[in-house]
């Protein structure tokens, strides 16, 4: 086969084109920090990169809605304890009342402070967290019990508030009035006992000590079964932070460039073009028609 000046010329240009579009991806690389530009660079990696940023985003979503069912389960947590507390007020004020021996003043000064636990309980019942009633079901913009009678009825929502925290994993993360508190017909229902108790210790009769006391076991094994969402919440949010963390790994070895292996490719590009044009410069010298013209 007959080599020509053409066909050196076509093929020194090819050559050389090639060797700038190697150093302009390196430089590319190296300028972006990503070793992937477009999929025909590593339509295999891109792939991958693909799932790997498909699974953060649903980690990301994940984690969010675990960050949500940490709050209502915080507040619903913190809520039930000063709950707690006041109901152990009410009971010492039970025994003091059903002494026999306080006079009719000091009858009326304990049924009085009975009165403000129970009002201070109703808030508790009304609590808010951002925006919405925790203790009213899905019904969460109006109060469970809107006022101090309200417990005659049952005005409050029962739904079930459930968040979904990993693939197929879901948590009810409310609490609601009922559990807390019982039903208008129930013969504990917490503010029906606390209502008695002060009339009781205001008249000088016998106080429902057991009735209050299922009023607080009510209430402590609702905060059990709060305790244990609150660890089981826990335990997926770090299961879901430790795989977001390999999954960041991963993805950063699929598409990020290693700086000190693309800065020694890049000048070994740069140098094979640069040798190239040198080469191609003395290859293409002048032919027998440039002395003719």
């Amino acid at each position: 086969m007959r080599v020509t000046h053409q066909m050196l010329h076509q093929n020194s240009i090819n050559n050389m084109n090639q060797n700038l579009s190697r150093w302009e991806k390196t430089n590319n690389q190296v300028s972006s920090g990503k070793l992937l530009q477009r999929p025909s660079d590593d339509p295999f990696g891109v792939s991958k990169a693909m799932n790997l940023k498909s699974s953060l985003a649903t980690n990301e979503q994940y984690e969010r809605n675990t960050n949500e069912a940490t709050l209502w389960l915080d507040e619903t947590d913190q809520t039930i304890n000063s709950m707690v507390s006041v109901m152990q007020r009410a009971r010492e004020l039970a025994v003091q009342g059903d002494t026999g021996t306080q006079s009719e003043h000091g009858r009326t000064v304990i049924a009085a402070e009975v009165e403000e636990l129970t009002e201070q309980i109703r808030q508790f019942a009304n609590i808010r967290v951002n925006g919405n009633y925790l203790f009213n079901g899905l019904n969460t913009k109006q109060a469970p019990f809107p006022d101090p009678n309200s417990y005659e009825e049952n005005t409050f929502d029962t739904g079930t508030k459930t968040v979904s925290i990993g693939d197929g994993v879901s948590v009810k993360v409310n609490v609601t009035a009922d559990q807390l508190f019982g039903n208008a017909e129930a013969e504990a229902n917490l503010f029906k006992t606390l209502n008695d108790l002060a009339e009781k210790i205001r008249s000088g009769e016998s106080v429902p000590l057991e009735q209050l006391d299922q009023g607080i076991e009510r209430i402590l094994t609702v905060a059990a079964e709060v305790g244990a969402r609150q660890n089981r919440v826990e335990a997926i949010n770090n299961r879901i932070k430790d795989s977001t963390m390999e999954l960041t790994s991963m993805l950063s070895k699929t598409e990020d460039v290693d700086y000190s292996v693309a800065i020694t490719k890049l000048k070994s590009e740069e140098s094979i073009y640069q040798a190239s044009l040198a080469a191609t410069a003395k290859l293409i010298q002048p032919s027998l028609l440039d002395f003719l013209r």
